[in-house]
């Protein structure tokens, strides 16, 4: 069972639909996302790839990410 609420999200748009779409992050792959030193891209391809095992919604190449909502702030991506 995950710890998911909407303080930990990554919102955006479906590229192919056009669908907005909001993906609640367990703890680890918030960690992962918001990773500022080490090797951030890998940490994100990690992050992707939970994502994905956990929802079946695959982020990369799919979905266009506008905003990021840590602890209950949002912030634009990017």
């Amino acid at each position: 069972m995950y710890d998911l609420s909407d303080k930990n999200m990554l919102s955006g748009v479906h590229l192919s639909t056009g669908y907005p779409i909001d993906i609640q992050l367990t703890n680890q792959e918030m960690v992962l996302a918001t990773l500022k030193q080490g090797d951030i891209n890998s940490a994100w391809e990690s992050m992707c790839a939970l994502v994905l095992r956990r929802t079946g919604i695959e982020i990369i190449g799919q979905i266009q990410i506008d905003s990021i909502v840590v602890n209950g702030n949002k912030r634009k991506f990017h």
